[in-house]
């Protein structure tokens, strides 16, 4: 292909033969398509498809926090949780999951209702950038805060799924299958 090349070049630098300038060009021509030709259909590799993942979650994500002290307001005892994934375009339509727990993958939906000799309320406020968890107490003054009602410190899961991963039939209050359906790791 050099040598082609070469004789190519060396029709060129004689300027007075037109026919020798013509085979030249249909040479270069030549060149350039095998070129392209190499660069498109020589670098493509078959091979087997591989095995269909999993439907993905995209965006939908998980939060986890320890609670080790909790906020008296006089009302309630309360705790704010950072999370930038709640933003004035998806506040109203995101689907917002809390689950509380004190031992490693058991977790409860809130709100819950704990029944005991007094009764308390777990309930949560979504606002942008955050989540308020809220323990109140079903008598006088503000009882225990949770951590030593229930027990233990405290682990709040916090789930965004963004409007457009909302799936239909999908048990919101089991965390299991929330988190099976929307492969939470």
């Amino acid at each position: 292909m050099m040598a082609r090349v070469n004789k190519m070049l060396d029709l060129l630098k004689q300027p007075n033969k037109i026919n020798n300038m013509k085979e030249a060009l249909r040479g270069i021509l030549i060149i350039i398509l095998i070129t392209a030709n190499v660069i498109i259909n020589g670098c493509t590799k078959k091979g087997t498809d591989g095995e269909p993942g999993k439907d993905g979650s995209a965006n939908v994500t998980a939060h986890t926090f320890s609670v080790p002290t909790w906020t008296n307001n006089g009302s309630r005892w309360y705790n704010e949780f950072p999370i930038s994934e709640l933003t004035t375009d998806n506040i109203n339509s995101a689907a917002v999951q809390v689950y509380w727990g004190t031992t490693a993958n058991n977790w409860v939906a809130v709100p819950y209702t704990y029944v005991g000799t007094v009764d308390y309320f777990m309930g949560y406020l979504a606002q942008v950038g955050n989540v308020e968890v809220r323990w109140t107490y079903n008598g006088a003054g503000v009882g225990s805060d949770p951590n030593s009602v229930l027990g233990g410190t405290v682990q709040i899961k916090v789930v965004i799924i963004p409007p457009a991963m909302i799936k239909p039939n999908v048990n919101l209050n089991n965390y299991n299958e929330v988190k099976d359906v929307y492969n939470i790791q």
